[in-house]
């Protein structure tokens, strides 16, 4: 019966996918936060847009071919005699996506390795739609897999977790938690409010009491988002520094090049511009374009790959990581665990890392 669910569930996928996947071309200079390289250091919120049927490839290796455990959490020998099967409801609304989709990849063929014989079903959406996400949540419950990842898009999926939850169904939250009080066993991503307040601090060292700077946010829809935002405002203002403006730019490098150069237009003694999402490689074109690098100082989150010539060039001041690979592995592992031993290895929060970047250490990083 679950092998027909299955089956079913990725069909329903599929049409979905089909009907829901967008007909707007992206955007030449695309965001970030919330992909090119993000985060993950060199050797060292909508319609259904692509969906990934369950793999049904012989993945039976020998010992010897094992695939290494890469993440930050250990695997259990599956046990129970049974497959696992695991949803994982994620988005791509910009550049940071890309690493959380490679570790959400990988784990998945980690998985599937026979000693843990674990199917991990992928559903992307392009935006942050809490309706959307709350609908495949529901769905996820009535295919009844073992167990649901998924981002925490909005307060509006609290409901569908607490469902999922009194289905027997273990929920891991990444990137994103929900402003209201939910029923996942944890959360896997960023202190958000902490990384706020520490970027503005650093932001704050950099104007000195009396500077002026603007806020570019990518939703105020998006928790995330605000936290950061607030988490800055507190640690700027408590420095004595001027906010100017806070704008949204939707996770989009053009609308937050747009932003910059109406900030900067608006404010001629403007010092520094935080950027809490998406799009901060926007903001560093339009400051250079102006040629106002050395007087304002941009600071803002992860390091895609469109991000790091301004980071080297000294354009971008300082960005703060969030290990991007980490929770798009991490959640689907310790899922996987609660169902193999009916414990959880984690509760609450799991903060993933916050590297600081700068011109001077990013080639330590990132190699050119």
């Amino acid at each position: 019966m679950k092998k027909l669910l299955a089956l079913l569930l990725a069909l329903a996928m599929m049409l979905g996918a089909m009907a829901g996947c967008s007909s707007e071309s992206a955007p030449s200079d695309t965001g970030t936060d919330t992909t090119g390289t993000t985060d993950q250091p060199a050797d060292t919120s909508g319609e259904t847009d692509t969906t990934e049927p369950a793999d049904t490839t012989d993945t039976s290796t020998d010992t010897a071919d094992e695939i290494p455990n890469t993440f930050n959490y250990e695997a259990v020998e599956n046990t129970t005699g049974e497959e696992i099967r695991i949803a994982v409801l994620t988005t791509q609304t910009n550049a940071f996506w890309v690493d959380v989709g490679q570790g959400t990849e990988d784990v998945k063929a980690f998985l599937a390795q026979p000693k843990y014989n674990c199917t991990v079903d992928v559903q992307t959406f392009d935006n942050f739609d809490g309706q959307a996400v709350s609908e495949a949540i529901e769905t996820c419950i009535t295919m009844e897999y073992d167990a649901i990842c998924t981002v925490g898009v909005a307060d509006s999926i609290a409901n569908s977790i607490s469902n999922a939850v009194a289905a027997g169904i273990p929920v891991y939250l990444f990137n994103s938690n929900t402003g209201v009080e939910n029923e996942a066993t944890a959360f896997v991503g960023q202190d958000l409010y902490g990384a706020g307040e520490k970027l503005g601090g650093i932001l704050a060292d950099m104007v000195g009491e009396g500077g002026k700077v603007g806020i570019i946010t990518g939703l105020y829809s998006v928790n995330a988002h605000e936290l950061r935002r607030t988490g800055a405002e507190k640690a700027l203002t408590d420095a004595g520094v001027e906010i100017v403006g806070t704008a949204e730019n939707h996770d989009s490098s053009d609308e937050a090049y747009s932003l910059t150069k109406d900030f900067i237009t608006a404010n001629p003694d403007l010092n520094g511009i935080l950027v809490t999402a998406g799009g901060p490689e926007g903001a560093a074109r339009a400051i250079e374009e102006a040629g106002l690098q050395d007087q304002i100082s941009l600071v803002c989150f992860d390091t895609t790959a469109e991000m790091l010539p301004y980071i080297r060039s000294g354009v971008i001041k300082c960005t703060l990581g969030q290990d991007p690979y980490g929770q798009g592995s991490d959640p689907v592992i310790l899922a996987y665990n609660e169902v193999v031993t009916g414990e959880a290895t984690v509760t609450g929060d799991a903060f993933t890392e916050m590297t600081e970047y700068t011109p001077d250490n990013i080639n330590e990083y990132f190699p050119e």
